[in-house]
């Protein structure tokens, strides 16, 4: 299937499309209200079991990795770099201060995208582009706009296939892929041309395909696949108001009150990220290495 859909028997995955798309919403204004590093964390763990009962933990920390990436860059420069710190917490390499306001911002920002990003997979992973699109029209969506949407989501994995076809066709011809960083940025040159050429047939073939199709003739246009929302979604639906309804009372009445984010908190927060990207740093290598060892790139 040409999209980011993993087919699971889960009650993510039989959610409505429309229930998924607002929990989307109630999480990204979720990281805005709850303005503190704690409760943004607190935010991410409770959006863990709902990845477990989605069953769909491994692609889902393999997806995260890049976010955790930007999150520790985030978390390292802007804790000592950022002009706003003045508190010092801790140092490092005998001249480098981590300060808590700074700590403070940049762990509000890296957990925003964290939870953000978890939201994001979780509703890409579980939810059939089709299902999203008949969803988007029954909720009186132009039927071009749902199909715009419907092929973005298709686009991204058709791209990376043809990235990887025509990377294995440029390493029949001889081109290098597995010197080094800088060699491989220099090699990735040849491959854009074909790609961006490649790219474009499949849009004009797909015009192609919907004119056929008649999908520009006006009136009711029908789906194969029909969506409804069920007792289940009402359940999560409910969930989700309750618990906007409490962040709101802790904004409002609670916030200045709570002192939940410690100095402690912000130097685990940030030594736990740099461990987990050390580990995804080791596996990398070793990786690499038993590539060159054994002669199969990874």
């Amino acid at each position: 299937m040409n999209s980011l859909y993993m087919q699971k028997d889960s009650l993510i995955h039989s959610l409505d499309p429309r229930t998924k798309m607002i929990f989307v919403a109630f999480v990204v204004a979720s990281s805005f209200i709850l303005n503190d590093p704690a409760l943004q964390l607190v935010l991410l763990v409770a959006l863990f079991p709902l990845v477990v009962a989605a069953k769909l933990v491994k692609p889902y920390l393999v997806s995260i990795q890049f976010l955790l990436l930007f999150a520790v860059l985030i978390m390292t420069v802007h804790g000592i770099y950022n002009p706003i710190g003045v508190t010092p917490v801790f140092e490092i390499f005998g001249g480098l201060t981590f300060k808590y306001e700074s700590m403070v911002y940049a762990s509000v920002m890296s957990f925003r995208i964290l939870v953000i990003g978890t939201a994001a997979v979780l509703f890409v992973m579980t939810t059939h582009p089709s299902d999203m699109a008949s969803a988007l029209v029954k909720w009186k969506v132009p039927h071009s706009f749902a199909f715009i949407l419907l092929s973005t989501f298709q686009i991204i994995p058709i791209i990376a296939r043809e990235a990887k076809i025509v990377m294995e066709a440029q390493q029949a011809r001889c081109l290098d892929v597995k010197g080094n960083l800088i060699q491989r940025v220099k090699n990735l040159v040849p491959m854009f041309a074909p790609l961006f050429i490649i790219t474009f047939m499949k849009v004009h073939q797909l015009s192609y395909v919907l004119e056929c199709r008649a999908f520009s003739r006006k009136g009711n246009k029908t789906s194969l696949r029909e969506t409804k929302i069920g007792s289940l979604d009402y359940t999560f639906l409910l969930a989700m108001l309750a618990a906007f309804a409490f962040e709101i009372y802790l904004k409002l009445f609670m916030m200045g009150s709570l002192h939940l984010t410690t100095d402690a908190l912000l130097t685990y927060s940030l030594i736990g990220t740099w461990i987990v990207c050390g580990f995804m740093l080791v596996k990398f290598l070793y990786k690499q290495v038993q590539g060159k060892i054994g002669g199969v790139s990874s």
